[in-house]
């Protein structure tokens, strides 16, 4: 790995039914040694324990949309942080250090509105019902942030927390549900725009990917091979016209389990097939660990 390198590595690449390959989700190590998980699904706590790692080893969390398979598993997480010493960490409850907490404002309002019938119940001061997101997370505020554009809310918010640079925007995935991509600076001195891209759960935006190729060492897309009405998801029949530059440097994750069936195609084309235990490079976009 290069020198004060940022690194990624799937903890599972599957799709939201996945068995085989878990829900996807990843930890993000910064050179400075802290640890972000992106995303936190329903099989995040079993992921983490069998990655050898403990919540209380995690710096923060980064979440990109409210869907089971992404946060399902954030109540394990603050009720463990909160309740519970590990790691040399104490428990939130006992004066503790919270985890920080990263999302755009419209994904985070959601989490709160997923998440609230179990966290607020907690007692602070004789109220039984004191629970809120701040509780459990230093919820970090969005430092700059683009105005609305094909939604509502915010088109991209900018988040600076210690080392961490992030970047959530917008993107389709279920029509008129707030659901964002991540863009992580990786550059260094001399590099201020460089980039590793996060799909999160998209369609795909073939002028956006275009627009951000040259500034981008590595795209990571979820995947399907299932066209159907309504697609929320980057349908293969479409990353595949992609063009050559975009394809050599993508990722290809929260796939289906059969996509073995799909690997001399996708591999044809110059795409990679993320697996479980694999480990990135942001900032080359190369695969340094393949221990899946």
């Amino acid at each position: 790995m290069a020198a004060g390198s940022t690194t990624l590595r799937f903890l599972g690449t599957g799709g939201a039914f996945s068995r085989r390959y878990g829900t996807t989700c990843s930890m993000l190590a910064l050179p400075n040694g802290e640890r972000w998980l992106i995303d936190c699904g329903r099989q995040a706590p079993d992921q983490l324990w069998e990655a050898g790692l403990d919540w209380h080893q995690l710096a923060g969390q980064l979440v990109t949309h409210v869907h089971g398979d992404h946060i399902y598993g954030l109540e394990d997480f603050a009720f463990q942080r909160y309740y519970q010493a590990a790691a040399g960490v104490p428990a939130i409850m006992a004066g503790g250090p919270r985890p920080h907490f990263i999302a755009h404002s419209a994904v985070r309002d959601e989490v709160w509105e997923s998440m609230a019938a179990s966290l607020r119940y907690i007692a602070i001061d004789g109220n039984p019902r004191a629970g809120t997101l701040e509780a459990y997370f230093e919820v970090i505020e969005p430092s700059s942030w683009e105005p609305p554009a094909h939604n509502p809310w915010r088109h991209s918010e900018t988040f600076d927390c210690g080392s961490l640079q992030v970047i959530a925007r917008e993107n389709e995935h279920v029509p008129g549900k707030p659901s964002t991509s991540l863009e992580f600076h990786v550059g260094g001195e001399g590099e201020p725009d460089k980039i590793a891209w996060w799909s999160g759960d998209s369609t795909v935006d073939a002028e956006f990917l275009g627009s951000i190729e040259s500034r981008t060492t590595i795209y990571f897309h979820d995947c399907t091979f299932t066209d159907y009405p309504g697609q929320v998801h980057g349908a293969f029949s479409l990353l595949e016209k992609l063009p050559e530059s975009i394809r050599h440097k993508m990722v290809l994750m929260h796939h289906e389990d059969d996509i073995e069936i799909h690997r001399a195609q996708v591999e044809a084309l110059g795409f990679r097939i993320g697996l479980p235990g694999q480990v990135y490079d942001l900032c080359t976009g190369k695969l340094v660990d393949d221990t899946h």
